[in-house]
């Protein structure tokens, strides 16, 4: 075999590229399914403050999906003008977190008050509760 006779050199294969691409798919979709894996448990959280906000009571106890057993009137003690936290003003969601399948926990500050407050949003219903996490 001659020189003239050998074979010309194979181009490099570009796996590199495929491989780099690969990952910032899947960091970049991680990423963005961490960000808006509990969105519409934190978007029920904020519906309901603002229908407190508003002052529109009736609504919110609707959206809280009491049980039977935490009447109107329990609910107005915690989160009417004369409750916990007296007329919301302001609310600020920090964060959530999922409590397994079928729970998420909703982290907000209400009038400023410290320490936060955690909800609980049921997944199936958007229904909220006091956490007990």
């Amino acid at each position: 075999m001659t020189l003239l006779d050998a074979t010309p050199p194979q181009k490099p294969r570009k796996i590199g590229r495929w491989i780099l691409l690969a990952l910032v798919i899947i960091v970049v979709g991680g990423t963005l399914f961490l960000v808006v894996h509990n969105f519409p448990e934190e978007r029920a959280v904020s519906r309901f403050l603002t229908t407190l906000e508003q002052g529109n009571y009736p609504e919110a106890y609707r959206l809280w999906q009491p049980s039977p057993s935490y009447s109107y009137q329990d609910f107005l003690h915690g989160w009417g003008e004369q409750g916990d936290y007296g007329r919301i003003r302001s609310f600020k969601i920090l964060g959530s977190r999922s409590k397994g399948s079928e729970i998420v926990i909703v982290t907000v500050t209400v009038n400023d008050q410290q320490p936060p407050l955690d909800l609980l949003v049921d997944r199936k219903t958007k229904g909220l509760a006091y956490s007990i996490f």
